[in-house]
């Protein structure tokens, strides 16, 4: 259910509560829930989104530092069908799981990540990775135009 004035997913705060259906399964939803206790590195992507796909190998090089069990990994494609992105991962190994965000980025689940309060801007584009800890706080947001690496991220907090 869209709420009228979306969370916050300012560094520090809850991750918004979401239900997202998984790409591959139709059907199959996907919360928060399912990450408890880990680590989880939202990756928010697109195929049309030349960088999205650069950093591919950046998401291949740390599911192999670090286990399913210390990080879960969540691609949410903003692709405007499905079959966009199931196509791309017939082709591209993308590890983790995969969801997809029905009426992209102003779509329900782009919203509760695209406005944010304050001066905060977490979500200026694709890519967007937001590291969220064990606790469902967001701990580090990379988005399109910072400099700053997946893997950097990753070390730092994990």
């Amino acid at each position: 259910m869209a709420s009228a004035q979306p969370e916050s997913t300012e560094i520090g705060k809850q991750v918004p509560g979401f239900e997202i259906e998984a790409l591959r399964d139709s059907g199959r939803a996907i919360t928060p829930s399912d990450f408890e206790g880990r680590y989880v590195l939202l990756n928010l992507w697109a195929t049309w989104c030349g960088p999205c796909i650069e950093k591919i190998p950046a998401l291949q090089k740390a599911r192999q530092r670090y286990s399913p069990e210390r990080l879960a990994i969540l691609n949410v494609s903003f692709d405007r069908s499905r079959p966009e992105a199931t196509a791309l991962l017939e082709k591209r190994e993308m590890p983790g799981s995969h969801a997809y965000a029905s009426g992209g980025l102003g779509g329900e689940f782009g919203g509760k990540f695209a406005r944010v309060s304050g001066r905060s801007s977490s979500m200026r584009g694709l890519p967007n990775f937001t590291l969220v800890g064990p606790e469902g706080k967001v701990t580090e947001i990379i988005s399109a135009g910072d400099s700053g690496g997946v893997l950097e991220m990753l070390s730092e907090h994990l």
